[in-house]
């Protein structure tokens, strides 16, 4: 599932993403849910995020928590918690999850939010954020950007990441580290997106040749 530009201010984003997952689709003959320039509903986030083997692409500000607020991946958290003895798990999230808004995969230690410096704040806490909360509902996998980013090049850098994931069969992770290269700032915005959790392949077999769509 995907969901791009979900407030409407991202049409560069648009314009750029939506053919290059329409290509996807076609090679692969595959119908994507998606939603575009609008607000997913909150059921049709949790749907993609409960996918077995699935993958939960969000194209837009932040962590998608306007999409799908972090209390509510955090009640995945309990349904994953109350069937941890048991064999039904379809309500806990089970998607990869890909992230590319601005400082989504950023951690930071809560009572370090509001102070400047160490002497302020000698001690932190364990560092927390939404890319935890998702691998803790159950995700395996979630990418996302450690500070703020271009979206231009951050779009460059996800087009990149769908081609080497989906076409040529590499790792999450090993996709992140081949798409760096992608982005015209590698070291600033290149650098920004980080893989949190276990190593995830695509189950794929070979597609159909970009010239035959």
């Amino acid at each position: 599932s995907y969901v791009i530009d979900p407030e409407k201010n991202l049409q560069g984003t648009r314009s750029r993403l939506l053919p290059a997952i329409e290509k996807i689709e076609r090679c692969w003959k595959w119908e994507w849910d998606g939603v575009v320039s609008e607000m997913p509903s909150s059921s049709f986030f949790k749907t993609g995020l409960t996918k077995s083997n699935g993958l939960m692409l969000y194209f837009g500000h932040g962590g998608a928590q306007t999409c799908f607020s972090r209390r509510r991946v955090e009640e995945l958290i309990d349904f994953r918690v109350s069937t941890l003895s048991g064999e039904e798990t379809q309500g806990s999230c089970q998607a990869t999850v890909v992230l590319m808004g601005c400082s989504s995969g950023r951690l930071i230690s809560i009572n370090r939010k509001d102070s400047e410096s160490f002497e302020q704040t000698p001690l932190y806490y364990e560092p927390e954020g939404v890319a935890l909360s998702y691998l803790c509902a159950g995700s395996p996998c979630v990418v996302g950007n450690l500070w703020d980013v271009t979206d231009n090049d951050i779009d460059r850098f996800s087009i990149a990441l769908l081609e080497n994931l989906l076409h040529n069969g590499e790792s999450m992770a090993g996709s992140v580290s081949l798409s760096r290269s992608a982005c015209k700032l590698r070291h600033l915005v290149g650098c920004a997106p980080v893989c949190y959790g276990v190593p995830v392949y695509p189950l794929l077999q070979k597609p159909r040749s970009v010239e035959e769509t």
